[in-house]
């Protein structure tokens, strides 16, 4: 009876989680601070960052706000260091910024995404995040081949995690190239030297995509693979779209 009771109460529970996912999530305050290290009498390392909380009560709460406390406290603890003692070096006459912001792209049932901007004067650097809502897993962002469902949240198999992976990417490279040359000279203009091969070194298919308001994988390429070196390239295919040509 004890037992009974015991998968009730477990049943009940996955329910009431379920249910609270059924609803978008709810934003919180920020995660943001800025931290200052001195460098010289003339000048100072500014790291400015700003993250996404969500409303810690709901079930999904901890994966993303675990996550995003995390690349805060390695920032603080590691790269904000390291970064001052490289520009120290460099003696700078003026202050040196780094600027880190995000857009919400979608907001559903199952699935929270996110955009990362990180600017540091002219360069501008873009870094997708999506977390599933289903497999709570505490601070993962989720990789392309388990969003089209060709590996399991549980699946520990490294060579066929490298497997699919490597599928999703070929087959993702392929069609992006293609829709490249398409609107090359239309809304975009390539630059001269890039060559389908380049993209297997500055385009990773399985994390470089978040969802846009459909809920569809958009995909991109940094700026400076279009000659406007400030644009992000973007591509949108359905996740039926890509089980179709696999």
């Amino acid at each position: 009876m004890r037992k009974k009771l015991m998968c009730l109460a477990l049943a009940l529970a996955l329910l009431a989680a379920g249910a609270a996912a059924a609803e978008p999530l709810t934003l919180t305050e920020d995660l943001q601070e800025e931290v200052r290290t001195e460098l010289n009498e003339n000048a100072s390392y500014v790291y400015a960052y700003r993250y996404p909380q969500v409303d810690p009560t709901d079930p999904s709460a901890e994966l993303i706000n675990t996550f995003f406390q995390y690349k805060a406290s390695d920032a603080v603890g590691f790269e904000i260091p390291m970064n001052a003692d490289y520009y120290r070096k460099q003696n700078p006459s003026e202050d040196v910024r780094v600027e880190i912001d995000y857009e919400v792209t979608f907001n559903g049932e199952d699935f929270f995404s996110v955009l990362v901007r990180m600017t540091q004067g002219d360069l501008k650097t873009y870094t997708g995040y999506t977390f599933s809502r289903k497999d709570l897993k505490p601070g993962l962002s989720v990789a392309l081949p388990y969003l089209l469902g060709l590996l399991k949240s549980e699946e520990s198999d490294t060579w066929l995690q490298d497997r699919q992976t490597a599928r999703a990417d070929a087959l993702v490279r392929s069609l992006i190239w293609e829709n490249l040359q398409e609107r090359n000279g239309k809304d975009l203009t390539l630059r001269d030297d890039l060559e389908e091969e380049l993209l297997e070194y500055g385009f990773f298919p399985e994390e470089d995509f978040y969802l846009n308001g459909e809920g569809d994988p958009t995909f991109y390429l940094q700026p400076g693979f279009a000659e406007d070196s400030d644009r992000l390239i973007t591509f949108t295919v359905s996740v039926e779209e890509i089980l179709d040509e696999m």
